[in-house]
């Protein structure tokens, strides 16, 4: 009996052995995960120093932080002259071929334009001013009045007189970007007769245009300047 019980599981040891391994069930090849593709970034734009230059002097007449200001447009021009195409009364200019360029910046949903050298290092707004000054009288007074940029400044030569910055309204703001539109760099200087009294005014504006006031419109430039004045002081 034992000899047949060995027998058989001999058989068996052997059948197992003659069949091989047992099959395995094959593993799917594994696919890597899927990768992201990472979202286009902007290259932020280099400002030039004459860029640079424009949008802090903008920022300083506003008195707006820089990040508000930004660059709409920068053109590179052959200024006729050191005064970079823009002439002021009263100063002389180098007619020599000045390299630069034509700034346009925004802010405050206003457009502004600078002109520049090719560094920045010589720099000048665009935008029509306006100056007034009067004084004479029996007290010997100074009033004075600057308008640039939809701003009023006025002042007195009195020290303790203090004038805060105004701004133009609808209707004076209106007025002088038609001036600005129509005249370039005027002149008008009224006196009185010599006597102890009198006064002397004289108003100069730079605008944009070509054309010079009839004498009506520099009554009314005067008078547009001492209301102005009138409504700013306090």
């Amino acid at each position: 009996m034992k000899k047949l019980l060995l027998s058989i599981a001999l058989f068996a040891l052997l059948a197992t052995a003659c069949g091989g391994p047992a099959l395995q069930p094959t593993p799917l090849p594994t696919q890597p995960p899927p990768t992201s593709t990472p979202a286009p970034t902007s290259t932020p734009v280099e400002l030039t120093p004459a860029q640079l230059a424009a949008i802090q002097l903008l920022a300083d007449a506003l008195g707006v932080p820089v990040s508000e200001i930004k660059v709409v447009s920068a053109e590179a021009v052959e200024w006729p002259d050191s005064c970079l195409g823009i002439s002021r009364p009263n100063i002389r200019c180098a007619h020599v071929i000045t390299p630069g360029f034509r700034v346009v910046l925004e802010a405050n949903g206003e457009q502004y334009e600078y002109h520049t050298d090719e560094d920045g290092s010589a720099l000048v707004s665009a935008a029509a001013t306006l100056t007034w000054h009067r004084e004479g009288g029996f007290a010997g007074f100074c009033d004075d009045l600057v308008v640039a940029m939809g701003q009023a400044q006025a002042s007195s030569c009195i020290p303790s007189t203090a004038y805060p910055l105004g701004a133009l309204t609808d209707e004076e703001s209106a007025q002088f970007k038609e001036w600005a539109e129509t005249f370039g760099s005027v002149v008008i200087e009224m006196r009185d007769p010599a006597v102890a009294d009198a006064m002397t005014t004289v108003l100069t504006f730079n605008g944009n245009g070509d054309g010079q006031p009839a004498e009506a419109e520099q009554q009314l430039m005067l008078a547009w300047a001492q209301a102005v004045y009138d409504r700013l002081k306090p």
